[in-house]
């Protein structure tokens, strides 16, 4: 054996005998926080080669050659299987499943072209014709179009209530209901979900808990660990977390993933290798981003809690939230980065608002490095006609110095009419724009 082999070996000895494959979860005398900031530094990675890149190439190939035929079998039957065509699940796309399903505590992941399509995923596996599902009044305006106006077509009926209310709750299960879908922060809402009271009412009727945690991300909330079945992501939003990928993730036990998987590879939503890439480079850095969006939006919820044009505010992480005992369970790391608040002077004063500010960006989406504002989103009816303006707006936050957020959106309240002085804007204009 040459010297430079024996080299090699020695260190893949050494490597193996010291790492190993995988990463402990509870790094030894780690606090709680500093092992989930390991952890998602590392999640996804494969340790098992003596030489490896640090950064995971980007697999542009979407299609594997074969010498032997049957290794293409071998691969479908290896556990968990491995890729043959693109949407199989391209090696980019596999790790960035491995890294969210790691940080949620999941089994397994099945990621998606954008997070509308792992959503989609979830109903297409679990429901059919003749079953319900059970919903948030509250959740996210096109999760509730998807149900009114899509999947209604194939049967399946939707109940959209307080799932707050336990007592609501229990009283709208029956025994077609398959499935309870939850947000743990809503949008825009910010109502927060006690998500282990919910786990116990769905379970008691052999439904399936389903979590949107796309606000709290794992950084603050691992819906598992509350009893809930899947955890679903837009990966685009914080999980990105850069204004620069469309992907979107659901992560569970295996078995209930099972049925998921399949239906992603005969529906076709395959997330390509470059937005993996990139939301597993954001994934690396979601443990700080999260940590200062945090602190950062609580500095400016309660500079807009105590201005004057301010109605209201709705932030989890503020003292006198209506569910700020919950909160503290829930989301003990970091309340996350989104806010609602309304102007005392209605939809012109909310305009005139958006118009005002000079550096947060009017975007009708959330979750990156800038700090971004918009209209919240609303169910529209069956019928499509357009919501109705109001005063309030949502912030998201990103990674500027609260400091200066909070100037700007001062000097743009300052300037505002007083309530009931119109400001000369076609509201109108902009919720074309942001619906």
């Amino acid at each position: 054996m040459s010297e430079g082999k024996r080299r090699l070996g020695a260190a893949a000895d050494r490597q193996n005998g010291c790492h190993g494959r995988d990463l402990p979860k509870e790094p030894v005398e780690a606090s709680h926080e500093a092992a989930f900031r390991t952890q998602a530094a590392h999640a996804g990675e494969d340790r098992s080669a003596p030489v490896r890149p640090l950064t995971e190439p980007i697999y542009q190939g979407t299609v594997y050659a074969f010498h032997d035929p049957g290794l293409a079998e071998t691969r479908h039957a290896a556990d968990p299987s491995e890729p043959n065509y693109a949407r199989d699940g391209l090696p980019n796309v596999r790790t960035l499943e491995r890294a969210v399903a790691q940080l949620e505590g999941a089994e397994e992941g099945v990621a998606a072209a954008s997070g509308m399509g792992a959503i989609a995923l979830i109903f297409l596996a679990h429901l059919a014709a003749g079953d319900e599902v059970v919903v948030s009044s509250d959740c996210y305006c096109d999760t509730a179009t998807l149900l009114r106006e899509e999947l209604v077509r194939f049967g399946v009926t939707a109940m959209f209530i307080d799932t707050c209310d336990p007592e609501t709750l229990r009283g709208s299960l029956t025994n077609r209901t398959r499935l309870v879908y939850v947000e743990t922060v809503s949008n825009p809402a910010m109502k927060l979900c006690d998500l282990a009271r919910t786990a116990r009412i769905a379970h008691e009727a052999g439904a399936l808990l389903v979590v949107d945690n796309t606000f709290a991300t794992p950084a603050l909330c691992r819906p598992l660990e509350h009893g809930a079945d899947l955890v679903v992501h837009s990966a685009t939003k914080f999980i990105g977390g850069h204004h620069d990928l469309t992907a979107g993730i659901v992560v569970g036990n295996r078995a209930v993933l099972e049925r998921i998987r399949r239906c992603a590879y005969f529906y076709g939503p395959t997330l390509g290798s470059m937005d993996a890439w990139l939301a597993l480079r954001g994934v690396k850095t979601l443990a700080p981003r999260m940590a200062w969006i945090s602190e950062t939006a609580a500095a400016v919820a309660a500079f807009l809690a105590a201005h004057p044009a301010v109605a209201a505010v709705r932030y989890p992480g503020l003292p006198n939230h209506p569910q700020a005992n919950l909160a503290r369970r829930l989301l003990p790391d970091g309340a996350g980065g989104m806010l609602t608040f309304d102007l005392a002077g209605g939809p012109s004063a909310a305009e005139a608002l958006i118009c005002c500010l000079r550096m947060i960006a009017f975007a009708p989406s959330l979750g990156g490095t800038e700090t971004t504002i918009s209209y919240p989103p609303k169910a529209r009816p069956v019928t499509g006609a357009p919501h109705a303006p109001t005063g309030s707006v949502r912030l998201s936050i990103g990674l500027e110095a609260a400091g200066d957020l909070i100037a700007d959106l001062r000097q743009a309240l300052d300037g505002l009419p007083a309530p009931g002085v119109a400001f000369g804007i076609d509201v109108d204009v902009v919720l074309e724009v942001t619906s």
